[in-house]
């Protein structure tokens, strides 16, 4: 693989011998870390980009479509090493400003950062702001499933990794000469905040990987059809 590839892939993450991630549904089943919320399948990523972490990220640029490797990663080509200034005392106060009552192992956001509550005490909260293997070896399995080479599915790739909300099923694009045609439902942009920005992100990936000169949006309101 080359920096900047689109490609799908599929691994499964252990620490201490346990899995702890996967992209496999029978897998997490099995071994008892099954999330519903989750869409399970070998995801879409772009080389080189950080979209994983270091080590995975390092070794898709040595691999090749099919490819499968076992890989152990050290924590600072995982989830890095732990830090103890991320460790801080909060007041009890600032959770009950919140109606939250804290305990032990609860996550929490604060200031935009995910912590995990370690102890409380005294009035005094205990968050740990490192990664939960932060400082752990981990050992991967990796596979590369496809490189997304088609001008019309990098399209639609960048859409969902851009615009994870959007029913790419729904979108019709069409890649002309020097030029890329994106229609999509109107109604499915109503919901969304910033769309003019997501826009301009997908329309700039989509000049930078295509050998295009232009990006056209075209948003569809139909009527729609009455009961008799």
């Amino acid at each position: 693989m080359e920096k900047g590839d689109i490609v799908k892939v599929s691994y499964s993450g252990y620490v201490d011998g346990k899995l702890f991630d996967t992209t496999d549904e029978e897998l997490a089943k099995k071994e008892g870390i099954y999330n519903p919320g989750m869409k399970y399948g070998p995801v879409t990523v772009i080389v080189g980009e950080g979209m994983l972490i270091p080590g995975l990220d390092e070794a898709l640029l040595e691999m090749e479509v099919g490819e499968e490797r076992e890989l152990e990663l050290p924590p600072e080509k995982a989830f890095g090493k732990r830090d103890p200034s991320k460790i801080k005392l909060v007041p009890l106060r600032e959770f009950k400003k919140h109606g939250i009552n804290p305990v032990v192992g609860m996550p929490v956001t604060i200031n935009n950062q995910v912590g995990r509550i370690v102890s409380v005490n005294g009035g005094r909260v205990l968050v740990d702001f490192n990664h939960q293997l932060a400082g752990k070896t981990v050992r991967y399995i990796l596979k590369v499933e496809e490189l997304v080479d088609k001008p019309e599915d990098i399209v639609r790739e960048l859409l969902k990794l851009v615009i994870p909300a959007l029913d790419v099923e729904k979108v019709k694009v069409e890649v002309k000469e020097k030029e890329v045609s994106i229609t999509l439902p109107g109604e499915m942009l109503i919901p969304l905040k910033n769309v003019g920005a997501l826009k301009k992100i997908v329309a700039d990936e989509i000049l930078k990987r295509l050998d295009v000169e232009k990006v056209s949006f075209i948003e569809e309101f139909k009527e729609e059809k009455k009961s008799q």
